[in-house]
């Protein structure tokens, strides 16, 4: 099949064939209706496939659910404390931002779970 280029709308690499070249092809049925057949690959195939390859291997589920609990956390400072972005530069001063930022955290979680009180046990009838 021949390159044609690429199409900016939704970023495809366009591939047509002749019409001279399917007319005599005997998997033309199963292949296309027109009279040629035009194939369009996106653009980041390649990342996608390296994609799909990592999601069916074992150690993507547990990882999966480790992320989840991380981007929560993250997703908290941001939204509920107030830190939408860092302030300061430099990798130290990041590092420190951090650090009392996971503790604020740390604090209000703690205060959280004190609050709950002692839960009153129940009897199994």
């Amino acid at each position: 099949m021949k390159y044609v280029g690429i199409n900016q709308l939704n970023r495809t690499h366009l591939y047509y064939s002749t019409p001279k070249r399917c007319r005599g092809c005997s998997q033309k049925e199963q292949c296309t209706r027109g009279k040629y057949r035009t194939i369009a690959i996106h653009t980041c195939e390649a990342a996608r496939q390296r994609t799909y390859a990592v999601a069916k291997t074992p150690g993507f589920v547990p990882a999966q659910r480790a992320r989840r609990k991380v981007e929560a956390l993250f997703g908290e400072l941001k939204n509920q404390i107030g830190l939408p972005r860092l302030r300061l530069r430099r990798i130290r001063f990041v590092r420190e931002q951090c650090y009392l930022a996971a503790a604020v955290q740390n604090l209000k979680r703690l205060v959280r779970f004190l609050n709950l009180g002692p839960q009153p046990a129940t009897e199994a009838i």
